[in-house]
């Protein structure tokens, strides 16, 4: 029995999602283990203050130091969430595709690690709009093992809005982090005492 519960630990926790990710995603993507600081979310193309109903295109991009693209394999994925405005993309590229209310990649888009959007601000430049992106670099080895993510958080301001700033919060902990690591201390606590026991 306690053999099981051991290759348990060692077994992926999830298969890859070559087909985008929903709401599942939107704490990060956490079946892939911890954010990494070696992969990188970059954003190009957006204003540094918005104007009212005004389309910007912009690109989302994934760098990583650790996991090359290897040709003709799965290399990257992508969730986004905004809380106003509109996003749009080019559908018959088929590489992005709206989700829960995010957007995400396609099977398609899985092969790269850049993207092409385009983001309508809200008609009011009073406000803000905030951007969650998470961002995985993959090893193509088709499941949650091996492979590098992190996340971007930014507010972009309208260009009369008086307001407080949202700085990054890629390295700090989200809620579902430290219930990550309550779960995985029951489960140590759990194997230890069946050791102690036998």
């Amino acid at each position: 029995m306690l053999t099981l519960v051991i290759l348990a630990f060692f077994l992926p926790l999830a298969t890859s999602a070559p087909n985008g990710i929903g709401t599942s995603a939107d704490e990060g993507c956490l079946c892939h283990g911890e954010k990494n600081a070696d992969t990188t979310v970059l954003v190009t193309g957006l204003p540094e203050f918005f104007e009212a109903n005004t389309t910007y295109n912009f690109s989302i991009e994934l760098t990583s130091d650790n996991i090359p693209e290897a040709a003709g394999k799965a290399a990257g994925g992508f969730r986004l969430l905004i809380s106003g405005g509109m996003i749009a993309f080019d559908e018959d590229e088929g590489l992005v595709q709206p989700k829960d209310d995010g957007w995400t990649h396609t099977e398609a888009g899985n092969a790269l690690r850049k993207w092409n959007l385009s983001f309508t601000s809200p008609m009011d430049n009073t406000t803000f709009v905030d951007f969650t992106i998470h961002g995985n670099a993959v090893n193509g080895n088709q499941a949650s093992t091996g492979d590098e993510w992190n996340q971007l958080t930014f507010r972009l301001p309208g260009a009369l809005y008086d307001g407080e700033m949202l700085s990054n919060q890629s390295n700090e902990f989200a809620p579902t982090d430290y219930l990550l690591g309550l779960v995985s201390l029951l489960a140590l606590t759990l194997i230890l005492a069946i050791t102690l026991r036998d």
